[in-house]
C-alpha cells in the first residue's frame, strides 16, 4: 500500500502507484462499470481517481471545453463546467462510497470564502477520500499566495489535501515549501503550462498535457525529492510502464495518468502489468 497522507489521521492508501489525473475519467461513474472501478482488484490498475473539478454551485463553460491535438500533446481549451457540489452529494458520492478505489475530489472556487464553504461540507459527504487543490487554478503561483490558499483549505477540511503545483515555474522549491508549511499532505507535480494552437485559422489557448510535459515533470520530481518531506505525485505524458518507472525512480510515490487514459481507458492496467514484470508490483487481474 502507498499512503499519500501518512501524517493525516484519515490516511489515503493506494493499492497501486497510479492515479487517474483530474478530469481524465470525469467523475468516474461514467466509466465505472466498464473498468470495474469499484474494486481495487478490478483490473483497472488505478490506486485512486482524481475527479474533474467541482465548485460549490454549478458552472457553465463559455466557450465549452475541448481537446486540441498538437505535435507536442493535447491542449485542454475552453472554460470549465461542472454540476456543482449538490450533484456530488446526490449523484456521485453515494456511488463512490461503495467503491474500494479511493476518490479524490478536485475543487474550484471563485475566492477563498467560496473554497472554505465548499471544503467545509466535504467531510460529511461519504465517498470523498481526499481533496486536490490546484495552485494555478486559483492564481496562487507565488509562495506567499500559495501559503495563504493552502492554509485556508487546511483550516476548512481535515481530509487529505493534495496540492497541485505548476511544474514549469522556476520557484518550484519555494512554492513546494510554502504548501508543505501550510498543511499539504502531498504534492502533485503534473500541472502543465499554457500553450496555443491555430485551429481553422483561429488561435486557441489552453493547458498543455501529454509527452511534452514529461521532461518538465521528471525534472520537478527529481528537484523536490528529498527536499520536501511529503509524498510526491509525478506525471506528464506517461504512456508506458517505462515512463511511470522513470517518475518512481526520480522519487515520486505515485504517478498521475492523464492523456494516456483519454486515448486508452485501460492504460493504467496495461502500465501496471508492465511494472509488475520489471519491478515486482502485483499485476492487475484481467479486466
Amino acid at each position: 500500500m502507498i499512503d499519500l497522507a501518512p501524517r493525516n489521521p484519515y490516511a489515503l492508501e493506494l493499492a497501486t502507484p497510479l492515479l487517474a489525473a483530474a478530469g481524465s475519467l470525469g467523475y468516474g461513474v461514467e466509466v465505472a462499470r466498464q473498468l470495474r472501478l469499484g474494486q481495487r482488484d478490478g483490473g483497472h490498475g488505478l490506486g485512486a481517481l482524481i475527479t474533474r473539478s467541482i465548485s460549490l454551485r454549478p458552472r457553465r463553460a463559455h466557450p465549452p471545453p475541448a481537446l486540441v491535438e498538437t505535435p507536442a500533446g493535447l491542449l485542454y481549451t475552453g472554460g470549465t463546467s461542472n454540476p456543482g457540489l449538490g450533484a456530488v452529494r446526490r449523484r456521485f458520492a453515494p456511488i463512490w462510497a461503495t467503491w474500494e478505489t479511493p476518490v479524490i475530489l478536485s475543487v474550484a472556487a471563485a475566492d477563498k470564502a467560496e473554497l472554505g464553504a465548499l471544503l467545509a461540507e466535504l467531510e460529511a459527504i461519504e465517498g470523498v477520500r481526499g481533496v486536490e487543490l490546484s495552485l494555478a487554478t486559483f492564481g496562487a503561483t507565488e509562495p506567499a499566495a500559495a501559503e495563504r490558499l493552502v492554509a485556508a483549505a487546511r483550516a476548512a477540511t481535515p481530509l487529505p489535501l493534495l496540492v497541485k503545483l505548476p511544474v514549469y515555474t522556476e520557484g518550484l522549491a519555494e512554492l513546494a515549501a510554502a504548501a508543505a508549511a501550510a498543511g499539504a499532505d502531498a504534492l502533485n507535480l503534473s500541472d502543465g503550462p499554457q500553450g496555443a494552437a491555430i485551429l481553422a485559422g483561429r488561435r486557441v489557448e489552453g493547458r498543455l498535457c501529454g509527452p511534452a510535459l514529461r521532461p518538465l515533470g521528471l525534472r520537478a520530481v527529481a528537484r523536490l525529492a528529498g527536499t520536501v518531506d511529503l509524498p510526491l505525485i509525478g506525471g506528464g505524458g506517461v504512456m508506458r510502464a517505462a515512463d511511470a518507472r522513470a517518475f518512481l525512480d526520480a522519487g515520486a510515490a505515485a504517478v498521475a495518468l492523464g492523456s494516456a487514459l483519454l486515448t486508452d481507458l485501460r492504460a493504467a492496467g496495461r502500465i501496471m502489468a508492465g511494472l509488475a514484470l520489471t519491478d515486482g508490483f502485483a499485476a492487475p487481474p484481467s479486466a
